[in-house]
This record gives structure tokens, C-alpha cells and sequence, in this order.
């Protein structure tokens, strides 16, 4: 079947499955979440008084007063209403019995019917990264490939950075450990050439992310992530078949042997990506030299091209 025809197919079962069930539920579950804190872009609900709730407020407006910044403005109608739960039992709970979700997942989900993200309190600030940028991409980046529905959020969700003063300063491009973890001895394998065709495998595509993410992190390793935003939004892919060969500026049989190498390169680097902690912001500068001199992460960033 060809791929369009796989998309409609999916938006038809989508429509059929998820946001059908949901057409006449009330919003009464928001009984359930009786604090709230209004930010900027957001509109948080949560069980209880935690004290984690202003630190993830905080990160959460700064995160997107960052991705506008320094990666593409992201307009959107906010602002996003977050769920928190207690924890990821109790999410998972909530999902199946509030939004009927049949296959909850781990940590986090945008639910696009009801324009809010479901959650819970320690599921990490790089599962919110990650699925904010659906709904981001979704209204600004009309004619993403199909690849980077997952491809784009994934890159965000590994980072290292800290607070200076109310402005969030963020280093990106590392692997995510439990991702390269999942690919196991297949990393080395990938076939950029199918994840980035409209022939493509529809379930390998979509269900395979950490794959996904490899090819974002390509793009930054080149110093093209940024402007390959800024090329789809833009619709200019001319004159190649596809945004990625666009931003990079060559055919698909040149990009090749860069990609292999890239791989070669992540492969023999494994044992040392599998010792990265999980994504972190220090409340200043000074803690956040201090960790990254305990974990051994390197600051070398790769300049981004607009």
C-alpha cells in the first residue's frame, strides 16, 4: 500500500479509536487535580502540593522561550494544559480510565482532543521536551516527512544546561543512553535511505524512535538541525526529493558514507553514551560545571547554520 494511502488509513482508525471515544467526555476529571499554577504557555493541574511543581513550571515556559530562540518560533494557541499526577502508576490509571487510552505508555503523552499533556511528577524533564514538541511541530510544521513526526521531538528530550538568571542555557547533540541501549547490535544498520523515502515502512518508521532520533542527531552533528526546521517550514526543498538532502546540500549517495561513519563513530563510543546521566538543568553556572566535571560530558557543540 502506498504510504499516502497508509496515512489516511491511520488518520481514519486514529479518528475511530482515540478521539471518537472521547467527543462526549466531560472534562470532569480535572476534579481530580485540585492545585493549579498558570504560567506563561502553560496551565498546570496536579494531585498534590508538591514542591516539585514550581521547578517544573519554571522549565517548562523557559523551555519554550528557548526552542523559540534558538531553534524556530513555534507559534501556538496556549496556553497547554498539563497533568500531573502523583505517579506512574497512578498515570497510567488515569489514562485508561479517564481517556481511554488502550496502551498507555511510560511517561508521558499530548492528547491533542482535549490540548493537554498527561504526566506525572518524576517522569523527567526530557519526556516533557520530547512530547511538547508534538503539538509544536504539528501546527508550525505542515510538510515535516514522516520520519521527523518522531525524529524532531526526540532530539529534544537529551540535553545538559542550567539557569542563568530567568534565561535557560542548554548544550544538545548527546545520545540518549537507553535509546542507543535499544539498538542494540542493529545501530550500525540503519538505513537512512528508507527512513527518509516515502517507501519507507510505516510501522518501522514510527515505531522504531530511537532510530529516528539518530537521524536528528546527524543533522546536528552536521550543523544543519536548525535549518532543517526552518526548511520545511518554509516548503523549500529545492532542488532535491527530500528536506534532508535540501539541508545538507547533496545527494543521497554522498550523505551516505557521512552516515556510516556517524554510526561507526556512535558504535565505538557506546560504552561511554551508556554512562551519560539522564537530562539536566543546575540552578546556576557553578553546579553546573561541577556536574559535568563529575560525569565527564563534553561541551564541544557543533554550529548550527541558518
Amino acid at each position: 500500500m502506498p504510504i499516502g494511502n497508509r496515512l489516511i488509513l491511520k488518520a481514519i482508525l486514529f479518528c475511530c479509536l482515540f478521539l471518537a471515544p472521547h467527543v462526549g467526555l466531560s472534562q470532569d476529571f480535572l476534579q481530580r487535580f485540585p492545585f493549579q499554577k498558570q504560567t506563561t504557555y502553560f496551565d498546570f493541574r496536579y494531585e498534590r502540593d508538591s514542591p516539585q511543581i514550581p521547578t517544573i513550571a519554571r522549565f517548562a515556559d523557559g523551555f519554550i522561550d528557548l526552542v523559540n530562540r534558538d531553534f524556530f518560533d513555534f507559534h501556538f494557541d496556549y496556553p497547554i494544559r498539563v497533568l500531573v499526577l502523583e505517579d506512574r502508576a497512578q498515570f497510567k490509571e488515569f489514562l485508561v480510565q479517564q481517556l481511554h487510552t488502550a496502551d498507555p505508555p511510560n511517561f508521558g503523552i499530548y492528547v491533542p482532543p482535549f490540548k493537554l499533556f498527561a504526566t506525572y511528577e518524576d517522569s523527567g524533564i526530557g519526556t516533557f521536551t520530547h512530547e511538547i514538541l508534538h503539538p509544536l511541530i504539528k501546527s508550525n510544521l505542515t510538510d515535516r516527512p514522516l520520519w521527523a513526526e518522531e525524529g524532531i521531538p526526540t532530539f529534544f528530550e537529551k540535553f545538559y544546561g542550567y539557569w542563568k538568571n530567568d534565561r535557560l542555557v542548554v548544550f544538545w547533540g548527546y545520545q540518549n543512553p537507553w535509546r542507543i541501549a535499544q539498538l542494540g547490535p542493529n545501530l550500525t544498520h540503519i538505513d537512512l535511505s528508507e527512513i527518509i523515502s516515502d517507501r519507507a515502512d510505516l510501522r518501522a518508521v514510527e515505531h522504531n524512535e530511537s532510530a529516528l532520533r539518530m537521524v536528528s542527531v546527524f543533522l546536528w552533528q552536521q550543523g544543519c538541525f536548525r535549518r532543517f526546521l526552518k526548511l520545511i517550514a518554509s516548503h523549500d526543498k529545492a532542488p532535491y526529493p527530500t528536506y534532508f538532502e535540501a539541508v545538507l546540500q547533496m545527494p543521497m549517495d554522498r550523505i551516505l558514507p557521512l552516515w556510516h561513519q556517524y554510526l561507526d563513530d556512535v558504535a565505538e563510543k557506546r560504552a561511554e553514551i551508556l554512562r551519560l546521566p539522564v537530562s539536566t538543568i543546575c540552578p546556576d553556572e557553578t553546579n553546573f560545571q561541577q556536574f559535568i566535571k563529575t560525569n565527564d560530558i563534553s561541551l564541544e557543540q557543533s554550529t548550527q547554520r541558518n
